[in-house]
C-alpha cells in the first residue's frame, strides 16, 4: 500500500467482500411477512488495543476488531509527509494490522482508526500518535564516500535496511561548470559495496581535474534527502590511440567467421567514401558513415561477436560503442570480456584464452550518440571481446555498430 492508499486490486477485493457480506446480510434479514430486506448499518463498537511498531520510514499498526455484527472494515486515516490526507482500508476477514510507509522524518504522526459498517457508519475514531523510524534513505546517504578511479569514482555505500535505496549523483567539473552529468543507481537491501560511476559529460567526454559531486538518496514515495556535496579528482582517462588496432583473422572479401568475429557483411553493404562498409574494420575507420554489420546475404542470427586486438596492453576504463547512424534495428545490449597479452595463450584458439568477464551492459539502439560501458575493475588488457547474445537481440536479426573506442590510462 503505497502512501497508505489501496491499489486497484485491493479496492476490488474489498468491494467484492463487502458486496458478498451485504448479500449474506440481505438473505439473513428477510422479513417474510412484508417482503422487505434490511441491512445492519448500525455503528460498530470502536477498535481496541491499538499497538505500533516503528520501522524505517514506516509504522506498523495492529488492533483488536470489535465483535459488533455490523462491523465490516477498519479505516485508518493519517496525513503523509507531503501534508496530504491518506487512508488505508482493512476488511474484517484480513489480519487486523497495516503498515503505513513513506514517512520522511521521525516526527510523530496521528492515526485515526474507524471501525465501520458496510456503509461506513462508525462510532468515531480511536486516535493514536506514533513516530516512524528514521527513513532508510536518510541513513544510507550518510554512509556514502567516494574513491577516485580511472575516469570516475567508486561510490562506497552501506545499507543495513530491508529495502532498496536509490542513490542519485549530479556532478560537474570544478573548472568548467558547463561540463555536467548525472546518474542514478540502486543500493540493494542489506548490502555493503561499491558502484562505479564514470564522470562523463553530455558529450560522453571524461571530466578533467577536480569534480564536484552532489549525492542524494531517495525512496519510492518521492521523498529525497538533501544533497551532500563532495569533491573528487578522478584519475585521468584518455581515448586510446587506434593506430595499432585490428581484428584477428580479418578478411575484407569474406562474410565468413574468423577467430576474430562471428561474421561481417563484405558484399551487401557496399563501400562508402573509399572505406570498407559492412566489415568489422568499419568500426575503427574514424567515420560514422560506415559500419560493421553481421552477415545477412549469408543469413545469420544471434549470437554475434567480435574480438578487438589493441596491439599492446593498456589499462581500460571504458568501452564506447556507437550504433549504425539512424538505424534502430540493432542490438539492445552486449557482454564484454577482456584478456591480457599473457592470457592469450594460443593465438589460433581465442576460446582457450583467459578472459575476464565484465558482465552485461545495456545499449539503446534508438540513439546516435556514443554509449559508454564502464569497466569497474579498470583491467589491464590487450584484447576486448564484445558478445551479443540472443538476450541482446533487437528488432533485426543482426548486430551492427558504426564506431568503437576505448578509454583508459595515458601511457
Amino acid at each position: 500500500m503505497k502512501n497508505g492508499s489501496l491499489n486497484l486490486l485491493q479496492v476490488r477485493s474489498l468491494l467484492l467482500f463487502l458486496f458478498a457480506t451485504c448479500v449474506a446480510s440481505v438473505f439473513c434479514s428477510c422479513n417474510d411477512e412484508e417482503g422487505r430486506i434490511t441491512i445492519d448499518n448500525s455503528a460498530p463498537a470502536q477498535v481496541t488495543n491499538v499497538q505500533a511498531v516503528a520501522g524505517p520510514g514506516e509504522v506498523t499498526l495492529s488492533w483488536t476488531n470489535p465483535d459488533s455484527p455490523s462491523f465490516m472494515y477498519t479505516k485508518i486515516s493519517y496525513t503523509d509527509s507531503k501534508g496530504e490526507e491518506k487512508y488505508v482500508l482493512v476488511a474484517k476477514d484480513k489480519p487486523s494490522t497495516a503498515t503505513v510507509k513513506g514517512f520522511a522524518s521521525t516526527d510523530e504522526c496521528k492515526f485515526s482508526l474507524y471501525a465501520c459498517s458496510v456503509k461506513g457508519n462508525n462510532a468515531g475514531a480511536v486516535e493514536v500518535s506514533f513516530a516512524p523510524g528514521a527513513p532508510a534513505y536518510l541513513e544510507v546517504v550518510k554512509t556514502i564516500t567516494l574513491s577516485p578511479v580511472l575516469g570516475g569514482t567508486l561510490v562506497n555505500y552501506k545499507n543495513e535496511f530491508n529495502t532498496t535505496v536509490p542513490i542519485a549523483l549530479e556532478y560537474h567539473q570544478a573548472s568548467d561548470a558547463s561540463k555536467t552529468g548525472s546518474t542514478k543507481f540502486e543500493v540493494p537491501a542489506n548490502s555493503e559495496g561499491t558502484q562505479l560511476v564514470m564522470l562523463m559529460d553530455s558529450n560522453n567526454e571524461f571530466l578533467q581535474g577536480e569534480c564536484v559531486v552532489r549525492v542524494s538518496a531517495e525512496d519510492e514515495y518521492e521523498n529525497a534527502s538533501e544533497p551532500i556535496e563532495k569533491t573528487i579528482t578522478p584519475i585521468p582517462a584518455v581515448k586510446i590511440d587506434r593506430s595499432l588496432w585490428s581484428f584477428p583473422g580479418y578478411n575484407e572479401n569474406s562474410n565468413d567467421a574468423t577467430i576474430g568475429y562471428s561474421s561481417q557483411e563484405a558484399q551487401g553493404e557496399g563501400d562508402k567514401d573509399g572505406l570498407k562498409n559492412g566489415r568489422v574494420v568499419s568500426m575503427i575507420d574514424s567515420s560514422l558513415n560506415t559500419y560493421w554489420h553481421a552477415s545477412w546475404k549469408v543469413a545469420t542470427n544471434y549470437p554475434h561477436w567480435f574480438i578487438l586486438d589493441m596491439g599492446k596492453e593498456v589499462t581500460v576504463a571504458s568501452v564506447e560503442l556507437t550504433r549504425r547512424q539512424g538505424d534502430a534495428r540493432g542490438q539492445k545490449g552486449q557482454h564484454i570480456y577482456t584478456c591480457t597479452e599473457a592470457g592469450a595463450t594460443d593465438p589460433s584458439n581465442p576460446d582457450s584464452w583467459q578472459w575476464t568477464d565484465h558482465g552485461d551492459f545495456a545499449f539503446d539502439p534508438n540513439t546516435d550518440v556514443p554509449q559508454s560501458c564502464g569497466l569497474p575493475t579498470t583491467p589491464r588488457a590487450r584484447y576486448i571481446k564484445v558478445y551479443f547474445g540472443t538476450e541482446h537481440k533487437g528488432t533485426g536479426s543482426q548486430a551492427m555498430l558504426a564506431d568503437l573506442n576505448v578509454y583508459g590510462a595515458e601511457e
